[in-house]
């Protein structure tokens, strides 16, 4: 039963990877080590060792008192979750929104069924050149404006349907645990009039967010211990004598 039980928080515990602090370094230029930070007001601090090479990612951690690993391979559209106490894993698909590679592409559209990208034009934001982006996404007839800036391969400006703006700025460089990062400052407006900001760095060497921080939600996540490695041998291999167990269809089941 302990053992089934870890099975179904596993399999509902991916935000963290695939929507969370995993979205941001998807793409990062070199493979690297980091203890990944993730706070939110009034939750228990979560936290782990995360492994990334290009768009894979590892994800070592503590679930209910058991050791667990999480492996997602989204160009193999696959998630393996590991129990090294046991031996045991499992192999689902890949959540829908797991992150893939932004480094060095040519455009800012993600692969996604029934989403359309147009080019508009290279126009300036600021000091930077950026290029003008249309995105349609044809299931829900919905259509919004970006502005891409390429050497970065990030969105400094987007203009929702639901009439939300979000703008980045990019105000400082800074120093973080020892490199290099820029400071970019984010707004979100509502049609309403609200406004909420927050802030993220950058790292300038790999191209990825190493903290964000939004102090309306009161969360934070971050990028500590970073070391960037030459060999990524065993990353994302299950050990040879780890015995493959079947997913519970749904967390009902």
């Amino acid at each position: 039963m302990r053992i089934l039980m870890t099975i179904l928080a596993a399999t509902l515990i991916a935000a963290f990877m695939a929507g969370g602090m995993g979205e941001a370094v998807a793409g990062s230029k070199k493979p690297f080590s980091a203890t990944a930070v993730q706070t939110i007001k009034d939750q228990q601090v979560q936290s782990g060792t995360i492994f990334v090479s290009g768009d894979d990612t590892r994800f070592e951690y503590i679930e209910r008192g058991r050791q667990m690993v999480k492996i997602i391979l989204p160009k193999l559209k696959i998630m393996r979750i590991l129990f090294p106490q046991d031996k045991l894993y499992m192999e689902i698909q890949a959540p829908v929104d797991a992150p893939t590679s932004s480094g060095g592409a040519k455009t800012p559209c993600p692969q996604i069924d029934g989403l359309t990208c147009e080019k508009v034009a290279d126009v300036k934001f600021g000091e930077f050149d950026v290029q003008q982006w249309r995105q349609h996404h044809t299931p829900s007839n919905a259509t919004s404006m970006l502005w891409w800036e390429p050497e970065r391969n990030m969105v400094v400006r987007q203009e929702f349907p639901d009439g939300r703006i979000m703008q980045l700025t990019m105000s400082a460089k800074v120093n973080f645990g020892g490199r290099e990062a820029e400071r970019w400052d984010m707004s979100l407006a509502e049609p309403s009039g609200k406004i909420t900001k927050a802030y993220q760095l950058v790292d300038t060497d790999l191209g990825i967010i190493v903290k964000e921080e939004n102090p309306t939600m009161g969360m934070s996540r971050e990028l500590r211990d970073l070391k960037v490695v030459g060999s990524v041998a065993g990353w994302f291999d299950v050990p040879a004598d780890y015995q493959r167990i079947e997913a519970p269809k749904t967390p009902a089941q």
